[in-house]
């Protein structure tokens, strides 16, 4: 018996159906949650979307063995991903390197210190046999200089400042021609791409956020009524940042002063205004025609006073409260669509409506009041339950997908942008990272120890 033709209505709904699971599993692809349930933190939500071919984002977490404290950063590269694969998994040992030594719970190697958690770059974290011993003798040597100086480099601030540092002016140095005047080529394409950095240390209730370039930290604080509001970390490094944009000015001749910035980007070529790598915007000429214009890579115009970029970051530090929820980092691909009060806001809102998919057990200790006021929280967040069970892929979804209309609109926006492929997309958008690190409520409401060290 012959079946007959599906009628039109099943068809149209069958491939609505099947474009959903294909946008779904696209945004999905790269997203991961780690619980962590030590100090302050209780779970980490990442997800990470390809704009580039290859991509140039990448995030890592690890933690010190040394201090206990918590790392976590993204790392959006330009000009090609070597710098921002290569910081992505070096910087955080040369961090666990400068631990203060009121902040050291236990003695242990330095080159020990660094527990990696998870990193979008798992698979590049072991480079070439020569590169490997380079780069620990590269966090002995910076350890031995930390603790020489120890008295100037007595707060968490410098102490990370000294981190970033020490890794661009290593990414340099391993550029260099050798004795016999040879260059090593995978060095040297680290050095000439860059990579903007946006990294939160956490240890107990101590958070300092570290940012060069573009990317943003924006912290999610509880009110009075119920509502959550956005406060930024930090400042993105660029040419809308006027007080960064004149520094930069004011470091070099006045004669220089309309060739630095052109077209609001720096020697008319660079965004980001701090960044590691880069280093046609910090060599003079003549060192750069040795190593990279062979390579096809030629310095840019009007470099005349390099360098004309820094690595140094801005370090913003925030005791965590009881009204801290969460933080998120993220790449400026997610920035360039949606601003901190609506991250925030859709954070607040996935966390309430993805409490109601979860059997509600009263914590121990709760009197019936708090149990009355946790069950009307759960009412609040019903009718906002998510599609994703990752708040970072939540974040991305709404980015691509829109805040406003219903989900057959959203739907309709994130096929539109995700039918085109990695490498053609990059004319449409960029690579987006996020990680939402999620604050324990119980740790943060607890009395401090007034013995405890900053």
């Amino acid at each position: 018996m012959l079946k007959g033709k599906a009628p039109l209505w099943v068809n149209s709904r069958r491939q609505t159906r099947n474009a959903r699971w294909n946008a779904d599993a696209h945004l999905r692809a790269h997203e991961r949650s780690v619980k962590i349930s030590d100090q302050a933190i209780i779970r980490v939500d990442t997800c990470q979307l390809a704009a580039n071919r290859p991509i140039e984002d990448f995030y890592s977490a690890a933690k010190c063995t040394s201090s206990s404290a918590y790392l976590f950063g993204v790392f959006d590269g330009h000009g090609g991903s070597y710098c921002s694969r290569y910081a992505s998994t070096k910087l955080f040992p040369y961090m666990c390197a400068s631990v203060l030594k009121k902040h050291e719970s236990k003695e242990i190697p330095v080159e020990r210190r660094c527990e990696w958690l998870f990193s979008s770059a798992d698979q590049h974290i072991h480079l070439p046999t020569q590169l490997q011993g380079e780069h620990r003798n590269n966090i002995r040597r910076f350890h031995r200089d930390f603790l020489e100086k120890h008295n100037e480099l007595g707060t968490v601030r410098k102490a990370v400042q000294s981190a970033f540092l020490a890794l661009d002016e290593d990414i340099s140095k391993e550029a260099l021609p050798d004795m016999k005047g040879q260059v090593d080529r995978l060095c040297a394409m680290t050095a000439a791409s860059g990579s903007c950095a946006t990294v939160a240390h956490i240890r107990k209730r101590h958070l300092h956020v570290a940012n060069i370039g573009d990317g943003a930290a924006v912290l999610g604080v509880s009110s009075a009524s119920g509502g959550v509001s956005a406060r930024q970390l930090g400042r993105a490094h660029c040419w809308d940042n006027a007080e960064e944009a004149e520094h930069h000015i004011s470091q070099h001749p006045v004669s220089e002063s309309q060739t630095i910035f052109q077209g609001a980007r720096l020697l008319g070529e660079l965004y980001p205004l701090r960044a590691f790598g880069d280093v046609r915007y910090k060599w003079p000429k003549e060192l750069q025609k040795v190593v990279l214009e062979p390579m096809g890579s030629p310095a840019p115009h009007h470099l005349y006073t390099p360098p004309y970029l820094s690595a140094n970051p801005d370090v913003l530090y925030h005791k965590l409260t009881v009204n801290d929820r969460f933080l998120v980092i993220a790449t400026d691909g997610l920035w360039e669509w949606l601003d901190a009060d609506t991250v925030v806001r859709l954070v607040h809102d996935h966390t309430l409506g993805a409490m109601t998919l979860q059997p509600f057990r009263p914590r121990i200790g709760m009197n019936l009041n708090q149990v009355l006021a946790e069950l009307k929280e759960r009412r609040r967040g019903d009718h906002k339950k998510p599609i994703d069970d990752n708040c970072a892929t939540h974040l991305i979804r709404h980015a691509l997908g829109g805040v406003l209309g219903g989900t057959k609109e959203q739907y309709q926006r994130l096929n539109d942008i995700l039918q085109v492929p990695p490498g053609m997309a990059r004319s449409y958008r960029d690579d987006i990272s996020v990680i939402v690190i999620h604050f324990d409520e119980n740790y943060v409401s607890m009395p401090c120890d007034e013995h405890e060290v900053t």
